[in-house]
Order: structure tokens, then sequence, then C-alpha cells
């Protein structure tokens, strides 16, 4: 195995009651790896939920905890003069700032709370806050954490049923911003408690926090700092692996992450293992650090992605689904070809390499793993595409290789492809789908009868027509293309070209 495990020893002398309940915050828990990571890595953490939800109590009472001298500021409603103080010219004709209570020098922490409610001038002065630590170009020196929160943006990407509230002031971020925070944490909501938590959240008025919480924090935090230097040498490679792997799936799954962001989950993994473990405080054998080195690249996955800020959906069984290709890949050091194919985004490519491989190494690939690929590759490719891939398969022979599930599939495709279907539709006269059947008639009626290829165009674009893959006229020209473009790249012999398909008009 790639993941080469050690045991890593615990000190057992801190008591590790669950530190956002001793903070008064229920249903938080399962978020204290991430929080504890952030916390002792230093990077920015964005809190994403709806008002009510405990965001602004939460990271205020971990600064009060840990005696952090931190700033609190509204995004919708600051001035930059709140941040840096009032401007003068010194004795030398430069600016410099007349702190105020408020203004962010000799901070150690700040909260941004409502930040994607800020105007675009004050997001683009956060920007090096956030990402540089610094203002005007002049170093914070003292500021080690970024905190902030927003309300979820709902975009047309997400569906409105899935939320319980809609935001109209909180406006997606922008990508650039939105890319600085390393964690992007998805707060609980008060619907998903037990109703014991529910009675906790009613009465957490008359909780007292613990005196010795803050000496508490401190100490986790500290160790988690001790045990990500014993644990970043030995994993970061491995770490580094799955890292990979994952951007390539996750790319296939049209999710694509900047190198910056590909950095910041490799950092979050590593982070998240070191606060696990600091939380078990116990000695942890090989086998259990492995696991949790899972469990904590399963997390990153999950808190590491920029979706949500963005307005976009995060598909969480999606995801998930990714983390364990990606997990097993690089746990079992998949074969050169195994993985190229994985990684390949385009399908046709991606068909054409497990081909131009001899008979013998497709073979050694796992059980149904030459099945999976050419399924998904069929899924992934676009109308008349995957027609083209079907009967490509089919009269290369490919297809004896494949396990009888996928055949029938495969199947279907290659007779919609090459045998003219009986099709018939009720549509309601002058409605879009008759206009759209007129335009396609109109189409298929210009191609040349006498040639075998125009038969299978016209086969494809009606199957595509009946599957309801084409939704205007822009789609008949772009699923031909595709399917002539595909035959072509694969080496299916065409009798023509496009053009040629078109009936010579006769002068």
């Amino acid at each position: 195995m790639s993941f080469a495990a050690n045991s890593v020893t615990v000190p057992t002398d801190i008591h590790h009651s669950s530190f956002t309940l001793d903070l008064g915050l229920v249903g938080y828990s399962h978020l204290e790896p991430v929080l504890l990571a952030s916390l002792a890595t230093g990077t920015p953490l964005l809190l994403i939920g709806g008002h009510g939800a405990g965001k602004s109590l939460l990271l205020e009472r971990i600064a009060e905890a840990l005696k952090l001298n931190w700033r609190h500021y509204n995004a919708s409603l600051v001035n930059f003069d709140d941040l840096v103080g009032y401007p003068v010219p010194d004795a030398n004709g430069q600016l410099r700032f007349i702190e105020t209570p408020a203004s962010i020098w000799g901070a150690e922490a700040v909260f941004i709370d409502e930040i994607s409610r800020a105007r675009i001038d004050i997001q683009n002065r956060l920007f090096p806050i956030i990402h540089e630590r610094k203002v005007q170009g002049i170093p914070l020196v003292k500021l080690r954490h970024r905190w902030a929160a927003l309300n979820p943006p709902v975009s047309d990407d997400v569906d409105a049923s899935e939320t319980t509230d809609s935001y109209a002031g909180s406006q997606p971020l922008d990508v650039a911003l939105a890319d600085r925070f390393a964690f992007h944490v998805t707060v609980p909501d008060w619907y998903q408690f037990s109703q014991e938590d529910k009675e906790s959240v009613i009465l957490a008025g008359r909780y007292t926090v613990p005196l010795d919480i803050g000496e508490r924090l401190s100490a986790l935090v500290e160790l988690t700092q001790q045990q990500l230097d014993v644990l970043a040498p030995q994993y970061a490679q491995a770490t580094a692996r799955y890292v990979r792997i994952s951007a390539g799936l996750l790319a296939q799954a049209g999710i694509f992450i900047s190198a910056r962001r590909a950095n910041l989950l490799a950092g979050n993994v590593l982070g998240l293992l070191a606060a696990e473990t600091a939380l078990g405080a116990k000695h942890a054998d090989a086998d259990s650090v492995l696991k949790a080195l899972e469990g904590a690249a399963l997390q990153a996955l999950q808190t590491s992605l920029p979706l949500k800020a963005c307005g976009l959906n995060q598909p969480d069984g999606k995801l998930l689904a990714i983390h364990r290709e990606a997990w097993h890949l690089a746990c079992i050091r998949a074969s050169a070809l195994q993985e190229k194919l994985l990684l390949e985004l385009d399908p046709v490519k991606r068909l054409l390499t497990l081909a131009s491989v001899p008979q013998a190494e497709r073979a050694g690939l796992p059980d149904g793993e030459l099945t999976t690929i050419v399924i998904d590759s069929l899924k992934s490719a676009r109308p008349g595409e995957r027609h083209a891939i079907a009967e490509w398969l089919f009269d290369s022979g490919l297809v004896n290789e494949l396990a009888l599930v996928a055949v029938d599939e495969l199947a279907q495709c290659y007779r919609a492809t090459v045998c003219t279907q009986t099709y018939s539709e009720s549509v309601r006269i002058g409605s879009t789908r008759q206009a759209l059947w007129r335009k396609i008639t109109e189409r298929l009626e210009l191609l040349d009868g006498s040639i075998l290829l125009a038969e299978r165009v016209s086969n494809v674009v009606v199957d595509c027509f009946r599957k309801k893959y084409i939704k205007d006229e822009a789609d008949i020209t772009k699923t031909i293309e595709a399917f002539l473009c595909a035959r072509n790249r694969i080496g299916l012999r065409n009798d023509t070209w496009a053009g040629l398909l078109i009936k010579r008009k006769v002068a």
C-alpha cells in the first residue's frame, strides 16, 4: 500500500469533552475537528448557514475563551476607515493611520460577518486581509485568525425547495475571494436537531460556560499543532496523491479546482488528521491512524470546496463517491492504465486509450473495471457522441469484453443508431415541440438518402429528439456535429463529411 501507516502516541492528560458544547453551542460537535484544525493552522474559515444558527456566537466565544484580541465587523455596514482608522500624512509626507478601538491594527483575530452582503469595493479591500494578512500593503503582524460568515446565497443552480430560507441580499462571493478561505463549513440547522438538542438550545441562556474551557481549548490547539508537526512529514506524499486523484475525479464531475485549492485541500486533510488525533487522546496504532486519515480526507473534501459560497449546489453524494474512488486508487497504487482511464475527462479519448492497449492488459484490470469505464464514458458523452461510441464498441468487437449488464444498455443505443425506428408522439398543434420537429424534418430532408451515413445521422437525431436531448434548433446542429466528429476521431469510416450529406441542388 502507498499509505505507510505509523503509530502515533497522543498524551492523555487532557479531558476531551466537547469544547463546543462547553462553549454553550449545541449541535456543533461534529465540526470540532474542522474548527480545531483552522485554529491550529491559522487558515481562513468561512461559516455558511441561516440566521440565528449561532455562527457569530461560536466564533465570539472561541475568541474570548482563547483570550484573543479580536475584531468583529459587519461587512454590509463597514467602511474602510472603520477597518484601518483615519489616514493622515506624517512628517515625511507618508500616510499613517490614527487607530480607533475598532481598527484592525493589533488584532489577533478578525470575524467578518455578512461578507456576502458587502459592496464589491469592500470585498476587494477585505481580500488582502484574508489572503495576505495585509492592509494597503502593510503587514498585520499580529493577525493570525481570519473568520467570516454568510447566509447561503441562492442561485439558479440551487433547488429552492431544498432551502428553508431565502436571503435576497446575500450574493454569491467572487470566486477569487471564496477561493482564499481554506474551510467552507455549513453550520447545523435547527430542524436537523434532535428533540433533546432543541430543548438545550432553548435553554442556552441559562447555560454556564466552564471556567477552565479557555485553558483546555488552548491545550487542544497546542496539541493539534504538535501532532501536525509529527504527522505531516509522514503522510504528506500520500495526501498529495489522494488530492491529485480527487482533483481529476472532481473535474470529471464538472467541479474544477485551482492549484491553490488543491494545496489548501491537502493542508486541510493533514490538519484534520492532527485535530482528530488530538481529540482522540489515546495511543493510536498504525491501523487506527490510517482509518483516521481516511475520515480526515472525506471531511476535508466535504468542507474545502467553495461551491456554496459561490451560490452553487454541493453534491454531497457525488463527493462521497469521488472520495471512495480516490481513496481506493491512492491506497492500492492503481496501474498507470487504470489511473489514466479514470482521470481522462474526454470520453472518446478515454475509450481510444482503452482500445490502444493489448487485450491481455485490459483483462488485467480489476473485475468490472472495464465495464464501469465504458459505461461512465457513454454516460458522460454528449448526445450524438454516445451513439458513435456505441456503434464503434459493437463494430470493433470490444463489447464482447464487457459484462452482460452493460451490453443491453449499449445495444439500445447501437440499435437506435443503425436501425430505422418507428416513433410517434402526440403533441399540441402550435407547441414548441411541434415547431422543433418541423425544423428537424426540414434538416433531415436535406440529407442525401443514398448515403448510408445519412440514414444513421437521421436515426441519431430522431433518437435524441425522442429522449428530449434536442431542445432547440441549435441542438440539432450540435448533435449532428458531435456524431460525425466522434466517428472521425474514433476511426469509423465516414462516407462523407457533413457538407456532402446535403443533396446537391440542380441549377
